[in-house]
């Protein structure tokens, strides 16, 4: 990746391809989390104690993100000028107070977590 970007739009090879990959990353996720439930449970661990485990790894995992986005803070391209320093700035707080809403709402949701389905919208977008 050259760190050029045309100004017109994101390139859509670059989006699908994004899109592709994160979708990649849910279904090994779904997986993963299906096997340590299974592991789990063969093991006798309790359901609730299964989904604080699993809540635990899930909401450390967004906050690790956090953390890396928090680190693009004043990293702008100084060539940009100073406006788009200051967007890009309050780009990286907009995402990295989103992440840390989605680490709180992964801890919060601990319990029944084992049965329940994982909604992640970015995967069904077209």
């Amino acid at each position: 990746m050259s760190g050029h970007h045309d100004s017109t739009g994101p390139d859509p090879a670059l989006s699908s391809d994004s899109l592709r990959r994160v979708t990649q990353y849910q279904t090994a996720g779904v997986n993963a989390r299906l096997k340590v439930f299974a592991l789990l449970e063969a093991q006798g661990v309790p359901a609730s104690e299964a989904d604080d485990l699993v809540a635990a790894l899930e909401a450390g995992a967004v906050a690790g993100a956090q953390c890396q986005v928090a680190e693009l803070d004043g990293m702008a391209p100084a060539s940009r000028g100073s406006l788009f320093a200051d967007g890009w700035d309050d780009g990286v707080a907009a995402v990295s107070e989103a992440l840390v809403g989605i680490a709180d709402r992964e801890w919060s949701r601990r319990g029944g977590r084992s049965a329940g389905p994982l909604n992640w919208p970015c995967a069904s977008r077209p």
